[in-house]
């Protein structure tokens, strides 16, 4: 079985470094170390490469069609690229990427599935639901995302709906360096629905805060510059090798979205998953989430970390001072911790589920 994985955005310096990206690639290789797997996205200029097993091509983007943020790069390669294959996944389904793809691959009969990740946005947004109900089946990324399909009339979308969750790279990420004491960490983008003033509202004085993450806002990102108190750290270079290390030396990573955004305006899907989340409990540190979204499938509340109310300092800093004031029960959430990723979370995991939906 051949599989072709298509998404308008890639993981990289050159595209988009977030969280839909990191889960189009991981699952990609994931699904290639089973079968035989492409992964197709674009970029101002085409390439070819091999990630491993993975057959990674970057088709060039139309001239006039941004390649960045935009999320509609096209190109009539990906009608060939569909071609070739006997499965075709699609991310990001509010693109016309992954529009066409879904069309050309009706066209010609393959199977399609759609994975929502959010991004993108095309023009007309109407435009994508015409294109959904002939897609073969939808492959979520948690039960709080299925709910959010099953409210779209039925007429809308696919009447297959399956939940694969997502996974970790258990191997890179893993328990390393020894705790430094105080330190808490937030990872991801700085956007906001992040929420990531309540976390820094949240931290005490004898706490250090690393805030790692690139700005994609930059209203937003001077607004955290100047209620950020002094014990805190911006860092928007961090490469995945230094990510594991500050996951593993933190007391917790806290992942405080938002429905409520600051500025103004409300957002239903603040998280469609959580990979952070993910990420730092497969490297034996506990999470501190807010209850939204997906974030409350992936924690188990006081066992591998805490739920908290959204938009609360409070009860943020109320979780960090148990973790911080009782080291031993850190690391016992902290085990339990990975051994949840390990039994739920693993990417091998997720692509088997992948392949049995996709009927390998």
């Amino acid at each position: 079985m051949k599989v072709l994985h298509v998404s308008p955005t890639w993981f990289g310096d050159g595209s988009v470094v977030g969280g839909a990206e990191r889960y189009t690639l991981e699952l990609a290789r994931a699904c290639a170390r089973l079968t035989p797997t492409t992964l197709v996205s674009f970029a101002p200029r085409g390439s070819r490469r091999r990630d491993g097993d993975l057959d990674v091509r970057l088709l060039r983007n139309l001239p006039g069609r941004p390649s960045r943020l935009t999320g509609n790069p096209l190109h009539p390669a990906l009608y060939a690229a569909v071609a070739r294959a006997d499965v075709v996944h699609c991310h990001q389904p509010d693109t016309l990427a992954s529009n066409a793809a879904m069309l050309a691959a009706a066209s010609l009969r393959r199977p399609v599935f759609i994975s929502d990740l959010g991004g993108g946005h095309i023009h007309a947004p109407s435009l994508r639901f015409p294109v959904l109900p002939r897609a073969t089946g939808l492959l979520l990324l948690s039960q709080y995302s299925r709910t959010i399909w099953q409210d779209a009339p039925a007429w809308r979308r696919p009447a297959r709906m399956e939940v694969i969750y997502g996974g970790v790279d258990t191997e890179r990420f893993k328990p390393g360096p020894a705790v430094v004491p105080g330190q808490v960490l937030f990872a991801g983008r700085l956007m906001r629905h992040k929420g990531i003033e309540h976390a820094l509202a949240g931290i005490d004085p004898d706490m250090r805060m690393v805030v790692a993450g690139r700005p994609y806002d930059e209203p937003y990102l001077q607004m955290l510059r100047r209620v950020a108190p002094a014990n805190v750290t911006f860092r928007h270079d961090v490469g995945d090798d230094e990510l594991i290390g500050l996951f593993g030396s933190s007391v917790a990573t806290v992942v405080p979205s938002v429905y409520r955004l600051w500025g103004g305006g409300e957002t239903r899907i603040p998280e469609l998953l959580g990979l952070v989340a993910l990420e730092s409990m497969a490297c034996g540190t506990p999470v501190i989430v807010s209850d939204v979204a997906s974030l409350p499938e992936l924690v188990e509340d006081g066992v591998t970390g805490f739920v908290v109310p959204p938009n609360d300092p409070g009860a943020i800093r109320a979780a960090l001072r148990m973790l911080i004031d009782d080291p031993a029960r850190r690391d016992a959430m902290g085990r339990a911790a990975r051994l949840s990723v390990e039994r739920r979370f693993t990417w091998e995991a997720v692509a088997r589920r992948c392949l049995e939906a996709y009927g390998a």
